[in-house]
């Protein structure tokens, strides 16, 4: 499976999850260890837009491209994850019940920016996570009509 993340290069890929233990993220609560990709740079890329503060713009992104066999659950079907996306209490719920079950490393879910697209929560603690691997990764910068 191959799977991209935009992150910066000062952090790393981010494969140890450290990112969710300081702030909550739609499928997740604070404290948990997750890491979130996607299915291809263009989404990726979208997400990380959309929470972006173009006055704090990051200089040391990262496109970054894995790959891995790993385990994975679906969140479900498409028009019942749409109505889920809109209640980021369910959503965090789901995501904190998929990393403490652990029955699989990945879950894909719907993108809220565009549905039709996939993201998908890693969880680091799951004993498949050792077999994702960078691939390849490049340095990244938004283009400035995009802000």
């Amino acid at each position: 499976m191959r799977l991209w993340r935009v992150y910066r290069q000062a952090f790393g890929p981010g494969l140890d999850g450290a990112g969710g233990l300081y702030k909550p993220g739609r499928w997740h609560s604070q404290g948990k260890p997750v890491t979130y990709f996607g299915a291809s740079p263009a989404i990726v890329v979208l997400e990380r837009l959309v929470h972006l503060d173009p006055a704090n713009l990051e200089s040391d992104l990262m496109l970054g491209m894995f790959e891995g066999d790993l385990s994975m659950v679906d969140a479900g079907d498409l028009h019942l994850v749409i109505d889920l996306l809109g209640n980021v209490e369910l959503t965090r719920d789901a995501g904190d019940q998929f990393l403490s079950k652990k029955s699989a490393c990945l879950m894909r879910v719907n993108s809220v920016i565009l549905p039709e697209e996939f993201s998908f929560v890693f969880n680091p603690l799951h004993m498949d996570a050792s077999k994702i691997a960078l691939v390849s990764e490049r340095p990244f910068a938004f283009d400035e009509r995009l802000l």
